[in-house]
C-alpha cells in the first residue's frame, strides 16, 4: 500500500493562500491595537511562506 504524499498540491497552496489574505483583512479590522499587530503578523508570515511555497512549484514546473 502506497503512502499518501506529504506534500501540498498547487491548488491546496492556492486555497490556503485565499484564507491567509483573507485572514490578513480580517486581522486588519480589530479594534484592540496589540491584538491586530499580533494577528496582522501571523497572518503576514503564513501568507509569505505560502508565497514561497507556490513560487517552488512554479520554478519545479518550469524546469520540466
Amino acid at each position: 500500500m502506497a503512502a499518501p504524499s506529504l506534500t501540498p498540491k498547487l491548488t491546496d497552496l492556492r486555497t490556503e493562500l485565499d484564507r491567509a489574505e483573507r485572514d490578513l483583512v480580517c486581522a486588519d479590522m480589530i479594534d484592540n491595537f496589540q491584538r491586530r499587530e499580533i494577528e496582522m503578523a501571523d497572518a503576514r508570515r503564513r501568507r509569505d511562506a505560502i508565497k514561497v511555497q507556490i513560487a517552488i512549484f512554479d520554478d519545479a514546473e518550469g524546469r520540466n
